[in-house]
């Protein structure tokens, strides 16, 4: 294990961790701001990514990822339609005019990066807002967020530690070469762990079964986020998506985990606890 590393990690860590958390907490226009920071950079790494292998349109992409995010806010999932179809149907009239060659990839790398970060990562904004929606006091909405934020943090720093002291199996080696069935399983299991000791303390809207399931969300998918995006990466040839967080890569990379687990409590809440 790389100490040095480790350090630099966990100090970024310690810094900015406290502010998310806090901004989750508070809601309204902080979180939306901080969910359109990340998605909007997420969006632009994605593009450099591509650009490896395409001409995605990023400035038209970007417009309708900071529509998409801030609709949500403002008017739930009820936008989304009318929004996806003027972006598809814009996006080819944008395309056939601009003469770039592979237009197939070019259309299909600007609406996979569009709707993968404005979405998924977007339902952040959903999942805070959600209470409202049938009339309750938002502030648990707060509570729940900052749980799969630390479940998150937890699973990958033991699945880190575990994989580096204990791993012997490889998970999907083709893709990430690092990672380890142990320590796929120790985050898994921390992942659970602190989801219940945060419902214990912290949380008593929601059933210890949901906390659980929660937990489990973050464990099993949020790790195959980072999967999901290490096979992109891996496809162009690259190690970061960015250098913009010293020894923790890029936005992408940091938020990988939160950008697949989000969307999939959003609509456990949403189907199986409102």
């Amino acid at each position: 294990m790389n100490y040095k590393s480790f350090a630099i990690r966990a100090l970024i860590a310690f810094v900015f961790g406290p502010l998310i958390v806090l901004a989750a907490l508070e809601g309204g226009l902080i979180w939306l701001g901080f969910v359109l920071l990340v998605v909007l950079l997420s969006v632009k790494e994605f593009y450099d990514l591509g650009e490896k292998k395409s001409s995605p349109h990023y400035p038209f992409s970007l417009m309708i990822s900071f529509f998409v995010v801030v609709s949500f806010y403002f008017y739930g999932e009820h936008a989304l339609l009318p929004f996806l179809i003027l972006f598809l149907i814009g996006l080819l009239f944008i395309e056939i005019y601009r003469k770039k060659e592979s237009p197939l990839l070019n259309v299909s790398t600007t609406v996979y990066g569009s709707l993968l970060y404005s979405i998924l990562f977007g339902s952040f904004v959903l999942l805070r807002e959600m209470p409202l929606t049938y009339g309750l006091d938002p502030t648990p909405a707060g509570k729940w967020i900052v749980m799969i934020i630390l479940s998150t943090w937890i699973c990958d720093t033991a699945a880190y530690l575990i994989g580096s002291y204990f791993g012997k199996h490889k998970l999907i080696e083709r893709i990430s070469p690092n990672k380890t069935i142990e320590g796929t399983i120790g985050g898994f299991v921390f992942s659970i762990l602190t989801a219940y000791g945060f419902h214990l303390f912290f949380i008593n809207e929601l059933r210890v079964a949901d906390s659980l399931i929660i937990g489990a969300i973050v464990g099993s998918i949020g790790q195959y986020g980072d999967l999901f995006e290490s096979m992109f990466k891996r496809d162009v040839g690259v190690k970061d998506s960015s250098s913009i967080i010293p020894e923790h890569g890029g936005i992408m990379d940091r938020f990988d985990s939160l950008t697949f687990s989000a969307p999939i409590v959003y609509l456990y809440l949403r189907f199986f606890y409102f």
